[in-house]
């Protein structure tokens, strides 16, 4: 789902139309959670200035902050190595946390065994 449909969506359809949609979009992103443990990039899009926090602060639709709840305990969950590469800023720029060499090493020390929880 690209945040950029829900976001226009969100302009012309009511809350309970709109929670129908998160509803799915909730079970997805559960399954991603056990097909890919270490999605970070999806979570740090979702988590963004420019995406569900906007929303939220837009329309304070409780579905939107039901599922940034959720995409937020899911980014916890993860080990330390995948957390704070990146985020996107209310312009829907990246922002760089870390350089390309750290995150790197982080992502690959984490999957050579030297786990960072």
């Amino acid at each position: 789902m690209k945040i950029y449909a829900l976001r226009g969506l969100s302009q012309f359809v009511s809350e309970k139309e709109i929670e129908k949609l998160l509803q799915k979009f909730n079970l997805t992103l559960s399954k991603r959670q056990e097909t890919t443990p270490y999605n970070y990039q999806e979570y740090e899009l979702l988590r963004g200035q420019n995406s569900l926090p906007y929303l939220i602060q837009k329309y304070n639709y409780n579905c939107f902050k039901e599922t940034l709840n959720q995409v937020d305990q899911q980014y916890n969950a993860m080990p330390e190595a995948f957390k704070g590469h990146f985020t996107i800023n209310e312009n829907a720029e990246f922002v760089s946390l870390r350089s390309p060499e750290e995150s790197s090493r982080m992502i690959k020390d984490f999957f050579n065994g030297k786990k960072e929880q």
